[in-house]
């Protein structure tokens, strides 16, 4: 029986990969970098007289400011009652009073989540603002208003909650069963004692992939994590063995 070829990190998916795979099922465009891409604009929103009420419904104002330079201003405020560790409340959006069309942008960030089984999608508004919301409670409520409002919203933004994001899980690209190296590894471990965890982490290491170096970065399909299972099990043996 010929021997099973070798799997390195080279057999396996990576962040970006994953990414772009989810972005694509859901006609998204992405940016990004190792960890963490953005995509562009999923939607620009005017706010006219008929968004402006529907956001009134769930407790945000759109008026200028009255104590200077605030009054050069207008806020459209989430009242979230939440302050940072600075003076100022940090739950609005703000343009200068001379501008004329102001609009809100979202755009969604999207991040591997082995503990939600996919591809998280963070949103994030922005528009023409000077500047814009930071606390979360006050960003969630305004996309759900908007995606609540607008019949073409995109259907991740439906899928918002207060609590909870929009998920685009394994199954729904075809990575059902997906895992990290590192996840794998940890789960594998547990056939033995705590002395390969150990073995792992030290410049001895039989194991290859690295565990510790192919981490949370390499993904393995569920078809390979046998052979991956079998490999660090036979490499194991072989090093017990140049110890006697």
């Amino acid at each position: 029986m010929p021997t099973p070829a070798l799997l390195t990190v080279d057999s396996f998916l990576q962040i970006p990969e994953l990414i772009e795979k989810a972005a694509a099922s859901r006609s998204l465009t992405v940016k990004g970098d190792r960890r963490e891409f953005e995509t562009e604009d999923v939607g620009t929103y005017k706010l006219d007289e008929g968004l402006l009420k529907a956001l009134g419904k769930v407790g945000f104002t759109f008026k200028p400011g009255v104590i200077p330079p605030h009054n050069a201003m207008v806020y459209l405020d989430g009242h979230s009652n939440q302050k940072g560790q600075e003076v100022f409340v940090s739950d609005c959006w703000d343009w200068k009073r001379t501008e004329k069309n102001p609009y809100l942008a979202v755009r969604l960030r999207l991040s591997v989540s082995e503990r939600e089984r996919g591809i998280v999608a963070v949103p994030h508004v922005g528009g023409n603002c000077i500047g814009g919301a930071c606390h979360r409670p006050t960003i969630n409520k305004l996309v759900i208003a908007i995606a609540s409002y607008f019949p073409d919203a995109h259907p991740l933004l439906k899928e918002m909650t207060l609590d909870s994001y929009p998920i685009i899980n394994w199954n729904s690209i075809g990575l059902g069963g997906v895992r990290s190296i590192s996840h794998l590894f940890e789960e594998w471990r547990h056939g033995h004692n705590e002395l390969v965890s150990k073995l792992a982490n030290s410049n001895i290491s039989p194991f290859s992939p690295d565990p510790t170096l192919a981490g949370h970065n390499y993904f393995v399909v569920e078809s390979d994590q046998p052979g991956l299972f079998g490999q660090w099990e036979k490499q194991l043996q072989e090093f017990k063995n140049r110890l006697y």
